[in-house]
């Protein structure tokens, strides 16, 4: 290859893709900005010395004054400064310069990049600008040159001319050609042993007792037929990875900040009952929360940061594979190739690492009602902030369609002092593992943790029916004869009364209830109703033609789903009700006799079905329907489902032989 290596004539989409690639490769993935003195590690990947510099000493801190090495910001290969005894703040001007990087810069930035005429240099005449390009002799022409020397002995070739936009590549390949930073020359070679690349003197010095050196060009070949595709592919799997990640520490970060304004209103609320004698109180409970939140909200940042600079790395990585000047390009093949393998293995190892330290935490406030009572003798107190973690299984990084139930748990709801055999009409899974369930035989409201321990229960005058959930610390009940929904506080180990919210001018009984944006939906015999939150006149919403037993809510969209119970052919199963309009999502088939629906956080909807023994997952649109239980793994007659997470929980009909029983399931 000659000086200058070999130019392409692009078009201007080929132009368009080089320019957008050189921007894209001279970006720091520290500070998202254009290299500044850019700096190499020898996983290659480059920074900003000033960038650098700072993320060294900020990993640096908190550790031993002896540690010798820091790892990279985008792969975390464990990495070694050339002089360990040097101040920690000087490390990073010890890597070598990405002289590349430097060249490709100052091209972008327009300054004098010039290409010279060969045989003009060899006249003495420095300074005359190349036009043209010849494949066949290696060499740039000026005009002149082109006309006098290269024509009169090569017409059977036609030089290609230089344009302005086509000089990156050839950048690139003259730094390939003169790559080597200790000796200036031609880098040639590839040291297996030590997987490093060098020039005859490198090898002569630094590896004449290696094993394995052979020629750059022969390696190339050899990861170009099959390794590079496969490292390419592991590469996009990786970067899918990454994408699940994020958008699951930003969902969590959304719920605890969700958790954080439900507190603060529930402290206000409060602060204004008990007047403003509570001041320095509220400030406690205040700093608390916020603290608490901030320590939780700094983890998931850092969390999600990894995954951003790994992802945006290996994104670049893809990205540089598919540049058509690769081929030709020895050294640029090799260094993607060992680029992408530490990328591949970081990633790789960052999804152990979340996976031993994920966790879930939930915020909340809770205090004794009792103090809202004027002849209490409960001492006055705005109660404390209760901060509840447990370790969190991350999401499946497969698509969400491949992921199956698997049972895990079945829980005994019968306690003592129940007189008949339960009917579990209702149930809501709450963060922490805690299982309200309403047990329509024993008119109860009922306690557990996801262990199995009974906590509490509370009894109900009236026949009741579903349940829904209000927010991390509220249920709503159904009381079916009476008309009204129960609000009631849930904590770890209570259940408290709330409210009870009388539904006017319905004269038919109130089955399916869910909380949608402040308003309940009320499901009955042969209509959809909407009730204020804090009562009032319901508003008919949408008729139907079998009674609605359950309902759900999608939190995101405030979409409400409907499950109508009948086993018709082709009538409505599941309808969906949306800003003023319903569609009818799904119809009678692989669903008989709908019971049980609920929303996960991904917009998934699980519908239970009573007479086909089965409960299936489907988009909210009611497409891609899938079977996630059936009759063949023992579920029979199932009647309420409620979803968290990659957690699931069912109830069974009164004519199953398993109706004292919940099921918790796992989804895998």
């Amino acid at each position: 290859m000659a000086e200058g290596g070999f130019v392409q004539d692009q078009t201007s989409d080929n132009v368009l893709g080089s320019q957008s690639l050189d921007i894209l490769m001279l970006e720091c993935p520290i500070c998202l900005e254009q290299l500044r003195y850019p700096k190499s590690l020898p996983c290659l990947h480059s920074f900003c010395q000033e960038c650098l510099a700072s993320y060294i000493i900020n990993e640096s801190s908190g550790k031993m004054a002896s540690a010798s090495s820091f790892s990279c910001p985008v792969c975390r290969r464990d990495t070694e400064p050339l002089n360990q005894s040097e101040d920690k703040q000087r490390w990073a001007e010890q890597f070598p310069t990405n002289n590349l990087a430097v060249e490709m810069i100052q091209h972008l930035q327009n300054t004098s990049m010039l290409i010279m005429c060969k045989p003009c240099e060899k006249k003495g005449k420095m300074n005359i600008p190349a036009k043209f390009w010849c494949e066949q002799t290696k060499y740039y022409f000026c005009e002149s040159c082109k006309v006098g020397h290269h024509d009169l002995f090569h017409d059977d070739c036609e030089p290609e001319h230089i344009t302005q936009e086509n000089k990156s590549a050839t950048i690139r390949r003259k730094m390939s050609a003169t790559g080597c930073g200790k000796h200036k020359e031609k880098l040639e070679y590839y040291c297996e042993d030590h997987q490093i690349l060098g020039c005859h003197k490198c090898i002569i010095v630094d590896h004449r007792k290696c094993e394995a050196v052979t020629s750059a060009d022969d390696f190339r070949d050899r990861i170009q037929t099959t390794k590079i595709e496969d490292l390419l592919g592991e590469l996009r799997k990786c970067v899918n990875s990454m994408e699940i990640l994020i958008k699951d520490v930003e969902e969590q970060l959304q719920f605890i900040t969700e958790d954080q304004i439900t507190a603060l209103k529930s402290l206000t609320d409060l602060r204004t009952k008990v007047n403003e004698r509570f001041d320095v109180l509220q400030k406690e409970l205040t700093d608390k929360l916020t603290a608490s939140f901030k320590e939780e909200k700094e983890n998931l940042d850092i969390s999600r940061r990894k995954c951003e600079r790994l992802m945006f790395a290996m994104q670049k990585t893809l990205t540089s594979s598919q540049d058509a000047g690769l081929k030709e390009d020895t050294v640029g093949t090799i260094s993607l190739f060992q680029r992408g393998q530490a990328e591949v293995e970081s990633c790789k190892g960052l999804i152990q690492e979340l996976e031993k330290s994920s966790r879930s935490t939930s915020l909340r406030h809770e205090y004794n009602p009792d103090i809202l009572t004027l002849d209490t003798k409960t001492s006055l107190t705005l109660g404390e902030i209760l901060v509840h973690q447990q370790q969190r299984k991350l999401p499946n990084t497969a698509a969400l369609s491949e992921r199956q139930l698997k049972m895990t748990r079945k829980i005994n709801i019968k306690v003592p002092t129940d007189e008949k055999d339960c009917i579990l009409t209702g149930v809501v899974l709450l963060s922490g593992g805690r299982i309200v369930v309403g047990d329509d035989a024993n008119h109860k409201v009922k306690l557990f943790t996801e262990n199995g321990d009974f906590k509490c229960d509370i009894e109900i005058s009236e026949a009741l029916c579903d349940l829904c959930r209000v927010d991390d610390n509220t249920v709503a009940v159904t009381l079916v004869t009476d008309k009204s929904i129960y609000t009631v506080n849930v904590t770890d180990v209570t259940l408290t009364v709330l409210s009870k919210i009388k539904i006017q001018n319905v004269t038919e009984n109130c089955l399916g209830v869910t909380y949608n944006n402040n308003t309940f939906v009320v499901g009955t015999l042969t209509s959809l109703y909407s009730v204020p939150q804090n009562g009032g006149e319901a508003t008919m919403l949408h008729k139907i033609e079998s009674k609605c037993l359950h309902l759900a809510s999608d939190q995101r969209n405030g979409r409400v789903f409907a499950s109508i119970h009948t086993s018709d052919p082709d009538a409505v199963a599941v309808t969906r009700l949306s800003d003023g309009t319903h569609i009818d999502v799904l119809k009678v088939g692989v669903v008989k006799g709908t019971t049980g629906i609920d929303v996960d956080r991904e917009g998934n909807v699980y519908v239970c079905g009573r007479a086909s023994h089965n409960v299936i997952q489907m988009s909210g649109d009611g497409t891609n329907v899938r079977q996630l239980l059936t009759s063949s793994d023992e579920i029979k007659r199932l009647r309420a489902i409620s979803v968290l997470g990659d957690k699931v929980v069912i109830t069974l009909s009164k004519n199953s032989d398993q109706r004292n029983f919940v099921q918790l399931f796992q989804l895998n």
